[in-house]
């Protein structure tokens, strides 16, 4: 996917041109996409597989698949119900497209075990943080 064309829809507010003209017979709406990123990367920061957020909005777990790939549009009424059930709010799906850094970043797709040693670091004090980055780049020179 190119963000570089998302970017420019949403810098120009020309979002109507929904397909990414570099790919042919595409009915994906770029924005669509980079909210269903963030919604997959939340959703698994939050620990909740697709299933039990399904359950939560009373949808198919396919449904919420189609919601993260950017299949189908996010209607606001189910945004509005999907932040409630991941306690988020909607400028967490839109994350960077609101802060108008472009180029866009994609979102970070990260393991279990990356995303629990995140939410470990985010806990500790900061002196303690800059301890454990300078012991992590020790043991990652090393490799």
């Amino acid at each position: 996917m190119r963000l570089e064309f998302c970017a420019e829809q949403v810098r120009t507010g020309n979002l109507d041109q929904h397909r990414d003209p570099s790919r042919k017979n595409s009915r994906q709406n770029m924005v669509d996409q980079y909210v269903g990123r963030r919604l997959k990367l939340l959703r698994r920061q939050k620990h909740i597989s697709q299933k039990v957020l399904a359950e939560r909005l009373e949808i198919t777990f396919q449904q919420v698949q189609k919601y993260e790939k950017g299949l189908n549009r996010l209607p606001a009424g189910r945004m509005l119900a999907i932040c409630m059930a991941l306690d988020i709010t909607p400028n967490d799906l839109f994350h960077d497209l609101l802060l108008k850094e472009y180029p866009i970043k994609e979102p970070e797709n990260y393991t279990d075990q990356e995303m629990e040693l995140i939410e470990s670091l985010r806990q500790l004090a900061p002196p303690l943080k800059s301890q454990v980055r300078q012991m992590v780049g020790t043991l990652a020179a090393r490799q």
